[in-house]
């Protein structure tokens, strides 16, 4: 299968495509999908110029990697296999933080220096309450609040709250709800205009969660639910 001629270009192609595998094999670890599709686009021709027929191994080879990259990270199940661990780490951190009862990451980019004495729109949420880190202290904007000060009435600490950020947003996840019986909703991002949303649902009692039904919404893993909510 390999052709025994050029074997100076031939082994160059192989050490490419090998380095393709294992960057893919690390995304696939850390659930990066760029450098994923990436490291699978040029593995698979790699591999197949250091093969004889090039366009059957080129053909398979394709077919397989993109049938595997794909399923990382084109679909809800390789999404959730893959961060498995990571959303069990979310779900304990939110346990952790019982006065936090809904959370949504919005938008709140820093305001221009000129802006931060003045209101700052943010659509940063915690428990329903509009708040923002660019607030000064002492403004006259009653709408957002500082998120400071919000975290210290509900006694979180500020520093555990941006882990949970940072965690939140490297899963590309929008925020959560707590539901009744311990049920923690880690939600999707809802594109505009969409009047439902999707979200991981952890569940303590196993049990398939209220006011779900709709023909996507299904079970992923012991405690874990996938549901449509609108």
């Amino acid at each position: 299968m390999i052709a025994p001629r050029s074997d100076g270009t031939r082994r160059a192609a192989l050490v490419v495509g090998g380095c393709g595998v294992v960057v893919f094999g690390w995304a696939l670890v850390a659930y990066a999908p760029v450098p994923g599709i990436a490291a699978a686009v040029v593995a698979v021709p790699a591999f197949a110029r250091a093969a004889t027929h090039r366009v059957a191994v080129f053909l398979a080879l394709a077919a397989v990697g993109g049938g595997m990259t794909w399923a990382a990270f084109g679909t809800t199940t390789g999404y959730f296999v893959l961060n498995r661990s990571r959303l069990d780490a979310v779900v304990a951190e939110i346990a952790a933080m019982p006065t936090l009862v809904s959370f949504e990451r919005g938008r709140d980019d820093p305001p221009a220096e000129a802006e931060r004495t003045a209101w700052w729109e943010s659509t940063r949420l915690v428990n329903g309450r509009r708040v923002t880190p660019y607030r000064p202290q002492g403004a006259r904007d009653t709408d957002s609040l500082r998120e400071i000060d919000v975290l210290r009435d509900l006694g979180v600490p500020y520093a555990r709250y941006r882990a949970l950020c940072g965690a939140l947003e490297r899963l590309g996840l929008a925020g959560f709800t707590r539901g009744p019986g311990g049920e923690i909703a880690l939600d999707e991002p809802i594109p505009g205009g969409t009047p439902w949303g999707t979200s991981f649902v952890y569940r303590p009692d196993d049990a398939f969660p209220a006011g779900s039904g709709a023909e996507s919404d299904r079970r992923l893993a012991p405690n874990w639910f996938f549901v449509t909510r609108g």
